[in-house]
């Protein structure tokens, strides 16, 4: 994330200019004032990224000045300058937080460094707040790695090691719980991207009202309730690869948007006026029929091909049945064995044969619930088919029955929607993107729908 806008306190009228000369080649946006009154003023009013202040000024101290903006500000960058160096005074500057330290007078390469230095600084602040939020989040990696001995998944992983050296964006199609997110994280590890960040977005989770700042960010009083500025996921991802998932989730308003921040590689934050260059490559996926979402206007279709470069389908896990095993054994060792290899659990010949007959509609998510839930049950060291959560019959479902809804003459309309879908949401383990592809919505219409019944 690169610094693009920066306060400069300082009283000398010529060093002001040569700053502000300085950081505007930079094409950073500059604000520059003579004392630190109308520093913490204009830093009460916006935010900036980095804030360069005099020591000694005749109304306010450039040491107040720094206490000032911590307090207002802790995010914000303060380097301090001085004509009148000494130890104390650089050793009293870094304890009370400023980033750097500069005695005049300075050339233009060190503060261009100093800028470059704290944007590198500021985009690893910002990378480890979102890490921090995807660690705690349910919409964190599944853990899940790309295990397949099926040709077909043999093959995919042969165009892996071929499309990860491309830049071309990437769209995978497949079932929900086939491991798209894993397909993913592969091509961004194998690619040269691998060092860069890889960031996620999951657009069935975010709300209408927050998805444009989610994507592009926002400076601080763009929107009700936007205190600070805040910084995209685009920009995030910058040098790195993001993942929009489930992206025809995302609204048909913001879609114009996005192909343009696609084909320029440059966006505005909400309210802001200044482009944001960016270098990202894109995978995206989706468990919809795209010819539908194109024909239903879910999706428009020119961004679909500008996403659409390298198509990959992931096939469900009952086409190809020779990962089912691998991947069982793959979940026991995850869930079973901790640091103890001797400690794994391992699947009876009676339990491979029921894994194989079984088809899978949940797909290798449903597998990797199966095996947990095996292994808090069964005590042994060989599971047993009993505890093995599925079910063998023709209709190959689980083996509770969904509950049979009765409704008495006078409910609502709306009470039998919400009794559907709460029942519903039962019999897929509140899964709701299950839920919502057997109720004919999307997810977004499902949780606006459970919000609208205070669901949580």
């Amino acid at each position: 994330m690169a610094i693009d806008k920066v306060l400069i306190v300082e009283d000398e009228s010529i060093v002001r200019s040569f700053l502000t000369e300085v950081l505007r080649r930079k094409n950073i946006e500059v604000t520059a004032v003579e004392n630190g009154t109308k520093a913490l003023a204009a830093i009460k009013n916006t935010t900036f990224d980095l804030v360069i202040t005099d020591m000694k000024m005749p109304d306010i101290t450039g040491i107040d000045v720094l206490r000032a903006i911590k307090e207002i500000s802790p995010q914000t960058f303060v380097v301090v300058i001085t004509g009148f160096g000494s130890i104390e005074n650089a050793v009293e500057a870094m304890r009370c937080g400023a980033y750097h330290y500069l005695i005049k007078p300075f050339s233009p390469e060190t503060i261009e460094t100093v800028i470059e230095k704290a944007g590198e600084h500021l985009s690893l602040i910002e990378e480890n707040h979102y890490l921090r939020q995807q660690v705690g989040s349910n919409n964190s990696s599944s853990g899940f790695k790309v295990i397949g001995e099926s040709p077909v998944m043999l093959q995919i992983l042969s165009e892996i090691d071929r499309i990860a050296k491309s830049n071309a964006a990437v769209f995978i199609h497949g079932e929900s719980g086939t491991g798209k997110e894993v397909i993913a994280q592969a091509i961004h590890t194998q690619s040269m991207r691998a060092s860069n960040p890889f960031i996620k977005v999951n657009c069935a989770a975010i709300p209408d009202t927050l998805i444009e700042s989610e994507f592009f960010g926002h400076e601080k009083g763009s929107f009700t309730g936007a205190s600070a500025k805040r910084t995209g996921r685009f920009e995030l991802a910058n040098h790195g690869t993001l993942l929009l998932d489930e992206v025809t989730e995302i609204p048909t308003l913001l879609q114009a948007k996005l192909l343009r921040a696609i084909q320029e590689q440059e966006f505005e934050r909400v309210g802001g006026t200044r482009p944001v260059k960016v270098d990202v490559r894109l995978i995206s996926t989706s468990n919809r029929n795209m010819k539908e979402a194109i024909a239903q206007k879910i999706l428009r279709e020119d961004l679909y091909y500008r996403l659409n470069v390298v198509p990959i389908y992931l096939p469900p896990l009952r086409e190809r049945r020779e990962d089912i095993i691998p991947l069982a054994n793959f979940f026991l060792q995850k869930i079973s064995g901790g640091p103890h290899k001797e400690h794994i659990k391992k699947l009876s010949a009676e339990s491979q044969k029921k894994l194989l007959e079984y088809s899978w509609p949940g797909n290798a998510r449903e597998l990797a619930n199966v095996i947990e839930r095996a292994v808090v049950m069964d005590s042994s060291p060989l599971i047993a088919p009993d505890h093995l959560y599925i079910d063998q019959g023709p209709s190959n479902i689980a083996i509770n029955p969904a509950p049979k809804l009765e409704f008495p003459i006078g409910t609502t309309l709306e009470e039998l929607e919400k009794r559907f879908i709460i029942e519903t949401l039962h019999v897929q383990h509140n899964n709701r993107t299950e839920t919502a592809k057997m109720l004919g919505i999307s997810p977004r219409t499902l949780r606006n729908k459970l919000n609208a019944y205070n669901i949580s």
